[in-house]
């Protein structure tokens, strides 16, 4: 189940795993959103709210593995708009799933729970957060409560510290603007980290990994997330944006 599934991240692994056939024999995704109005004909879709955790639980009825995108994701945000959707709806999402007997919830982490430490320090999974924000506050609460959930009651959790996630509509004007890639992630690679965590064997049971992309000065270190479950980045941003500019 893909929580968030209309956010620009959801959006994004939607339209990788419609177009990877890998995934599409590997797994069932079914989307969960709060907006009633959305419609998506490629996909099963099930209407859930974050504060109530009952409608969680329904929603979980029959899934193994959640993938929580569902957030405030302002970076701006003051603490009363984050407080329901990051942290009450982060510990409904954790604690629906251990009753609803599934293996493995997916957190959506932030590269904002560790912006704190030098712009020249590679971050590895086993530093603690340092936030820059109150939202990098939530994120490293849902964190803390991935450890919980796996040391206290044996569900399975991966936490990722998603970068500058880019769309393939929207590389080209990252490219541009940005004056550095170091924790971009892209569509295609951030497809295939959730992909990885999915298939992920059970005695992946907690860890929290890099989702950058493979950038020439990433400021996270990768080498744990390719331990863990397999995750090699595929595109170099600062390649691939030398190559989008070639073509302006």
């Amino acid at each position: 189940l893909l929580l968030g599934a209309a956010g620009r991240i959801g959006k994004g692994f939607r339209e990788e795993y419609l177009e990877n056939k890998d995934y599409q024999k590997a797994y069932e995704l079914i989307l969960g959103v709060h907006n009633k109005k959305f419609k998506d004909a490629d996909f099963e879709v099930r209407y859930v709210s974050l504060e109530d955790i009952n409608s969680l639980k329904k929603a979980l009825r029959g899934i193994d593995i959640v993938i929580n995108m569902a957030a405030n994701p302002d970076p701006d945000a003051e603490f009363g708009e984050l407080v329901q959707p990051n942290l009450i709806g982060a510990y409904n999402v954790f604690e629906a799933a251990r009753k609803s007997k599934c293996s493995r919830v997916i957190f959506a982490s932030s590269v904002h729970a560790i912006e704190g430490y030098k712009k020249s320090y590679k971050v590895e999974g086993d530093d603690s957060p340092k936030p820059g924000d109150l939202y990098g506050a939530t994120k490293a609460f849902g964190e803390a409560l991935c450890f919980t959930f796996s040391s206290e009651y044996n569900l399975s959790c991966l936490a990722i510290r998603i970068g500058a996630y880019t769309s393939d509509e929207r590389m080209r004007t990252v490219c541009y603007k940005r004056k550095y890639y170091r924790h971009v992630i892209s569509q295609r690679d951030m497809g295939q980290l959730l992909h990885k965590c999915i298939m992920a064997p059970k005695s992946a049971k907690y860890g929290i990994l890099s989702g950058i992309s493979q950038n020439k000065k990433g400021d996270m270190d990768l080498k744990f997330a390719k331990k863990l479950v397999g995750y090699v980045p595929k595109e170099n941003i600062d390649v691939l944006c030398k190559k989008l500019k070639r073509k302006r």
